[in-house]
């Protein structure tokens, strides 16, 4: 008799990545004085698309923008931060699932609070060909120009599914 058993490590990797990018936003949410609430109300859509994205390989980043309304469109926005995937992470590795929360807790220090009228939004970067996933829709990130992207380094990983983090601030 011959007993085989097979894992599949990239769907409960992609499980546990969109989980932990979640939760990552969430204390950054938290962290710069964002008001919780919309991405609580959203966890389920959010979560949903990101893990069919990582499953398919056409996430390359999840965007967190913020931006503050009583600024002129083009102007308003006041921080972003990203989740940048690398599915290649440690390709030979033993599998292991880990968040680092002191990498998040970090950047939140490095980038400060935000005043209390900013608005924010979940983005997600998808390659071409992405499947479509029910509550989520197609937009345009905010310009970047006059921001500088701060790179951490990886924040969380999954077998061979990596998230870096990198947050931007204004340019002086």
């Amino acid at each position: 008799m011959t007993t085989r058993v097979q894992v599949n490590l990239h769907t409960h990797a992609a499980t546990h990545v969109a989980t932990g990018m979640l939760r990552g936003l969430r204390q950054i949410v938290r962290g710069t004085g964002l008001d919780p609430a919309r991405l609580v109300r959203q966890w389920d859509v959010l979560e949903r698309g990101i893990a069919a994205w990582l499953r398919s390989r056409h996430l390359k980043a999840l965007v967190l923008e913020v931006w503050d309304p009583a600024l002129s469109s083009g102007q308003d926005l006041v921080g972003r931060f990203d989740f940048t995937i690398d599915y290649g992470y440690d390709a030979d590795g033993d599998g292991e699932l880990w968040l680092d929360a002191d990498a998040v807790a970090f950047t939140i220090r490095k980038n400060g609070s935000y005043p209390s009228q900013c608005e924010y939004r979940v983005v997600a970067d998808t390659s071409p060909g992405y499947p479509a996933v029910p509550g989520w829709s197609t937009t345009t990130l905010r310009s970047t120009r006059g921001f500088t992207r701060n790179s951490i380094g990886t924040a969380m990983t999954g077998a061979s599914l990596g998230a870096g983090l990198a947050h931007y601030t204004r340019s002086n």
